[in-house]
């Protein structure tokens, strides 16, 4: 599940802050103290109920209480009376503390209910009171049997009520989380990890230890048989002796007649990771400590990486403040290029001072964080001037165009998604066309990101002739926000006076070659029938399954150049989709060449 908004109220410095929209990687720009931290910090409190006193907004009444909001969206089905009017997954938890000190949380749904009290929260209820709905409506049912489940139940009534109207209403969510997980099993909360700037990220540190302990969590799951045999034997032992103990015990208390200890085993207290670290040009190891707070931020954001990667079910949230500190612009680039491609099936909360990381953001995302009275605002371009929040922006950042763009020699702008595009497109040029040509400036800025609109500006102040192409989305989840998207940058191009095409298939990796592939794997691997190129499913994801796991082989699932690199020019034109007789690859060459 992907966190769709987030509402905020009496948190830090927020006051009230209301359906903040998300996307895949949000970034959070602003000055020093400004309250950039302050979302990620409450998506800590939500998830992983991370709440003391210096979290509450210290203008709260008492009669108020922190709240957080957050509403998710599905990629599959559920069922709408699960939902609120806007057809989202609606969650709450509140934040208030006890007359002793303690946290007191609770967390409650909003859904589009059933407007009869006769019937209502009935995803929020136990079985027999659903079966006692079915029985006040005269609902025939089987009580139980194969294929008999309360999600079954509820769509009868869900029918059978829809005379009485829907109103929406808020209740405890205790049982409305259970009953989801019980009748959907690909419903999860998401996992969310706080990479925090303050963080300590010494080897000893609590936080750095909690952060690694889930590898070695696994690695205890993984060997059951064995924990159990020792806690076994441990209870053993533990009788033997305590039956020694008992009989002395029965000198003074003759009707005792046993004493028998009970074993519980906390494997997770016993692990306790070190790290050490061996480069090729060096003839020993040195303790992780000994190195600088950079490499230890990359080895936190490398960890990142390898829980999305490890994820099967379970959908990532990453929050990272900061995450351009100490690292060097080429790295930074080269983490940028991680968030992005693991943001396909995570999402990535950023606080930010670098160009590099918010120029990347689709504008949309973009949030520009300002204090005033100590009250801190969340301004973006859903809810402002867009070429206020632009300015902003820019200026916050220090963003610059390429200045490429000013060098007479190049004739025309190719604006593409990513680097990986400009690859891809070079190779087109060499595969199908013979050469690169030389007039040509190919820019990765993405699609609505800053980066671009910095550049088009740019562009249309020299009057430099620019086009923009976009991969095609569809077969994506999101297929539908991604091309309100589109149509809304457009419109935008065609105001700055460019042009733009949209390739015909899903993204770059589905003009692959089936048989390319196939002559890159060893000569005992065969890629099995299952694996096919199409139009719009997702590619990557394929190889993944069918090479990466299926063949056990070391094959790169995204932007694997070796394929395109393998492809013939016949190969290139096969992949590519006919239009007329044509396909859309020379189409779109022909218009870059114009």
């Amino acid at each position: 599940m992907k966190i769709y908004d987030i509402s905020i109220k009496n948190f830090r410095g927020i006051k009230s802050l209301t359906k903040l929209k998300s996307g895949d990687i949000n970034s959070f720009v602003g000055k020093n103290d400004s309250g950039k931290s302050s979302v990620l910090k409450a998506l800590d409190a939500f998830f992983n109920d991370k709440f003391t006193h210096n979290d509450v907004f210290k203008g709260i009444s008492e009669e108020e209480k922190t709240e957080i909001t957050i509403r998710f969206e599905s990629s599959e089905v559920i069922n709408s009376l699960a939902l609120d009017t806007e057809g989202k997954i609606n969650l709450k938890k509140t934040f208030t503390f006890s007359n002793t000190g303690k946290v007191v949380k609770e967390i409650f749904y909003t859904c589009n209910d059933i407007n009869s009290e006769e019937y209502s929260n009935i995803w929020g209820v136990k079985e027999a009171e659903i079966n006692t709905y079915l029985e006040n409506l005269n609902i025939e049912y089987s009580r139980s049997g194969r294929g008999v489940t309360n999600l079954s139940k509820i769509e009868l009534i869900d029918i059978n009520t829809q005379n009485l109207g829907r109103i929406e209403k808020e209740y405890v969510a205790d049982e409305y989380i259970k009953n989801l997980k019980k009748q959907y099993e690909f419903f999860e909360i998401p996992d969310y990890s706080l990479f925090d700037a303050e963080q300590d990220l010494n080897i000893s540190s609590t936080a750095f230890q909690t952060q690694f302990k889930p590898i070695a969590n696994q690695s205890l799951l993984n060997n059951l048989e064995l924990t159990r045999q020792i806690e076994t034997n441990v209870q053993d032992d533990l009788e033997n002796e305590f039956s020694v103990i008992t009989g002395l015990m029965q000198r003074n208390v003759p009707n005792l007649e046993k004493i028998k200890p009970s074993v519980t085993c906390n494997w997770g207290n016993l692990v306790k990771f070190d790290l050490s670290l061996k480069f090729s040009t060096d003839t020993f190891e040195i303790p992780i400590s000994n190195k600088g707070t950079g490499f230890k931020r990359l080895l936190m954001v490398a960890y990142f990486e390898y829980l999305a990667q490890k994820a099967t079910k379970k959908y990532q949230i990453f929050g990272i403040e900061e995450p351009e500190t100490f690292l060097h612009p080429e790295l930074q680039n080269d983490l940028l290029d991680s968030i992005i491609s693991l943001s396909e099936n995570s999402q990535f909360f950023i606080t930010t001072h670098s160009p590099v990381f918010a120029g990347a953001t689709n504008n949309s995302n973009i949030v520009v964080v300002k204090k005033q009275n100590e009250l801190s605002n969340y301004l973006n371009f859903e809810n402002e001037n867009e070429n206020e929040i632009l300015d902003i922006v820019i200026s916050e950042l220090g963003i610059r165009p390429n200045y490429n763009l000013l060098n007479d020699n190049y004739r025309k702008v190719v604006f593409v998604e990513g680097s990986g595009d400009v690859k891809f497109w070079e190779r087109v040029f060499l595969k199908i066309n013979g050469e690169i040509p030389s007039d040509i400036l190919l820019i990765p800025c993405g699609g609505d990101q800053v980066e671009f609109f910095v550049n088009a500006e740019l562009c249309k102040k020299i009057n430099r002739k620019f086009i923009i192409i976009l991969d095609s989305d569809k077969g994506a989840t999101d297929y539908a926000s991604k091309l309100a998207n589109k149509q809304a940058l457009i419109q935008k191009v065609n105001q700055l006076g460019g042009e733009f095409d949209i390739l015909r298939k899903r993204e770059i990796e589905n003009y692959y070659s089936r048989d390319a592939i196939q002559r890159l794997m060893p000569t005992d691997k065969i890629l099995h029938n299952e694996f096919q190129i199409t139009d719009y499913h997702d590619i990557k994801e394929s190889i993944k399954t069918h090479i990466i796991q299926g063949l056990s082989i070391n094959f790169k699932a995204k932007n694997n150049f070796e394929i395109f690199d393998e492809m013939t020019k016949e190969e290139w034109l096969a992949c590519a989709s006919p239009i007329n007789n044509t396909t859309d690859l020379e189409i779109i060459l022909a218009k870059m060449l114009a």
